[in-house]
């Protein structure tokens, strides 16, 4: 149990206690007091880091966050006689609900439109602690006394001691955060939104969540910050510290907790390097060294242009030279903060501790934990509907463009069991219609019912949520994600355990039945031997199967199949029509969209043949492919001619 609790490697453990045992050697208490200034900014980048590296955001209200959570444990014991651990549940509670209530328009917005209304929220944050003197004491600051805990005061060891145990909760919590369904999510959410939506996950309402759930961490944070200087300003949490703690995640490394130790350690010693020249020019060699290998290495290898080479060697050798010409550093603080983080984000978008990770993984190879074995199909898929009997209707379904009547009128019936066939020549609006029964478009007029009820409109997350699943033409794969991950994020019906007891590692149970249930898919596909490699490393011809399979984790009641043959080899082919087979034996209904006319032959039981967005023949495959009208659609002849033709077996 305290294994699953910990979740820490051997190495996380000797560091912590490392850190806990420098105050038994050092007594200075200057040294103490960047030490506590680290474990607080450790727990603040820890929370951005949600942000920044797993939702692929620019934020910059963080510091607005340390900030609110400092005033709010501050007032908290000065106005309303609140103990040190209230104190710091009220920072926390007022980090997740103002960035709940952040989140909720702003993460609807993308890239620099996000930016910008972090940054609003930042300054009327600002505004607000300055200009409230009555409450916050405006520029002239708040004063307040550090409270007692459990009836003990604190000296400095003591407080750093508080600090770095509340560092090592958020870092568990963390670990076992990104090992879960919810941390997968994340990963997801950067690979394809659509795609998360589909699955059934919900894109809006995991970035909301991890948002605000970073914010509450950014609170937490502030609080202990109030507590360790005793003394809060407005101007302490403006512009500079923005800059310099998205300089902390990108250069320490994102989606990485190590990374956010080692930004937070630059973060404590930005102003010791700009005081001492000499230690400010050795970290600036250092950096233009570092600067210089990537360079050539990239260069050498060719992932990198010559501009993400060049550039960031140019902007160190500015610092360098720059440090030997002016006379304060200090005064350029800004400007070296800049080109400190133009040099990370264009020549080492993976931080420090991403490119260290390369060469660690090598020297510390362990091997990862042995897979479960994988669960009875049977129980993985969905229980058997009652055979041929009618599963989704479409009537008078229509889709237009503007003018373009991409579906104009489709009536059909799927029927449990079977496998009904939709095609038509390129153009002919296959691919809109099931993007609207599918919920990707929304339909201009029609109605789809599915067993007699009606399919949301125009939301691909409830539309998975009610029994629909599919595939895409364009794969939509977590590229990042294992072919094992892919799967387990689907799975429906799989976790239950609320976010807090995930947080306190109380969900490895659930885990282990994930992975024995999507190990069984895997093996349906032909993929458990890959379980562990990343979407992005496997052939074509298994990313196509891995869409499948997970698809199939939905337990879905109606499976669209977007051309799954498209693109793939002979042998392939003949693997997906074996696959294919081996799901329709579940009595999972099937829509299936193919151009190569012989998969269509020998899997459909109903073809539906679609020309300018309207039906134009239904029948078994031999009916519609001797049918005139499909014919001509096809092949552009007569009537009169057709009567001898039929549709070629590849079109």
């Amino acid at each position: 149990m305290l294994k699953r609790l910990l979740l820490l490697s051997g190495i996380e453990l000797i560091a912590l206690a490392l850190l806990a045992a420098i105050p038994l050697a050092v007594s200075n208490s200057y040294a103490l007091g960047l030490l506590t200034l680290l474990a607080i900014y450790g727990i603040l980048l820890i929370g951005l880091d949600v942000t920044v590296g797993y939702l692929g955001q620019v934020n910059l209200a963080q510091a607005a966050f340390l900030g609110l959570g400092a005033y709010a444990a501050g007032l908290s014991v000065s106005l309303l006689g609140f103990g040190m651990l209230e104190a710091l549940a009220m920072s926390m509670l007022v980090g997740l609900i103002l960035g709940g209530l952040l989140a909720f328009p702003a993460l609807r917005l993308e890239g620099p439109q996000f930016a910008l209304a972090t940054l609003s929220f930042s300054a009327l944050s600002f505004t607000v602690l300055n200009e409230w003197e009555g409450l916050t004491g405006g520029a002239q600051g708040l004063s307040l006394d550090r409270p007692a805990l459990f009836g003990q005061a604190f000296n400095a060891p003591g407080f750093y001691w508080l600090c770095l145990l509340f560092l090592a909760l958020v870092w568990i919590a963390m670990r076992n955060l990104l090992s879960s369904q919810w941390g997968r999510a994340f990963e997801a959410l950067r690979d394809s939104p659509i795609a998360t939506d589909a699955m059934g996950v919900g894109t809006f309402r995991h970035k909301v969540a991890g948002f605000a759930f970073g914010s509450s961490l950014g609170g937490l944070a502030g609080g202990l910050y109030a507590f360790n200087f005793q003394y809060l300003q407005p101007q302490s949490f403006t512009y500079d510290l923005m800059v310099i703690l998205l300089l902390g995640v990108v250069l320490g490394g994102r989606k990485s907790l190590w990374g956010a130790f080692f930004g937070a350690s630059l973060i404590v010693l930005l102003p010791n390097l700009l005081s001492n020249r000499l230690l400010f020019e050795i970290i600036s060699a250092l950096g233009l060294l570092l600067a210089v290998i990537t360079g050539i290495r990239g260069l050498q290898k060719k992932s990198t242009q010559p501009f993400q080479a060049i550039a960031p060697v140019m902007a160190m050798g500015m610092l360098v030279v720059g440090g030997f010409l002016v006379e304060n550093t200090e005064n350029w603080r800004k400007a070296i903060f800049a080109l400190m983080l133009f040099s990370v984000v264009v020549g080492l978008p993976d931080g420090i501790m991403g490119f260290a990770a390369r060469y660690l993984i090598r020297l510390f190879r362990i091997d990862p934990p042995k897979l479960p074995a994988a669960a009875a199909l049977d129980d993985v898929l969905p229980p058997k509907n009652a055979s041929n009997s009618v599963l989704l209707e479409l009537k008078d379904l229509k889709r237009y463009f503007g003018g373009v009547k991409a579906v104009d009128g489709i009536s059909m019936t799927v029927r449990t069991g079977h496998v009904h066939g939709l095609i038509g020549p390129n153009g002919s609006g296959k691919s809109t219609a099931v993007n609207v029964i599918s919920g990707l478009y929304a339909p201009t007029s029609g109605e789809i019912l599915l067993k007699g009820r009606a399919l949301p409109k125009g939301s691909l997350f409830k539309v998975a949520r009610a029994g629909v699943s599919r595939t895409f033409q364009n794969l939509q794969l977590f590229g990042e994600l294992s072919a094992l991950d892919n799967v387990m994020l689907a799975l429906k019906g799989a976790y239950r355990i609320p976010l807090p007891l995930v947080l306190l590692g109380l969900g490895r149970t659930e885990e282990t039945r994930a992975q024995s249930a999507a190990l069984a898919l895997l093996e349906l596909v032909g993929l458990k031997e890959q379980a562990r490699t990343r979407a992005k490393d496997l052939t074509y011809g298994s990313q196509r199967f891995l869409e499948i399979a997970r698809a199939l984790a939905r337990k879905p009641e109606l499976l669209i199949l977007d051309e799954p043959a498209a693109g793939l080899a002979n042998p392939d082919v003949n693997d997906l029509v074996k696959i294919i087979k081996a799901i329709k034996q579940h009595g999972i209904a099937i829509i299936l969209i193919e151009h190569h006319m012989h998969v269509v032959s020998e899997l459909c039981d109903v073809v539906t043949v679609i020309d300018g967005g309207q039906v134009i023949a239904e029948g078994t495959p031999e009916e519609v492919k001797r049918d005139p009208k499909v014919i001509k659609a096809y092949l552009g002849v007569a009537n009169e001619e057709a009567e001898t033709n039929t549709v070629p077996l590849a079109v």
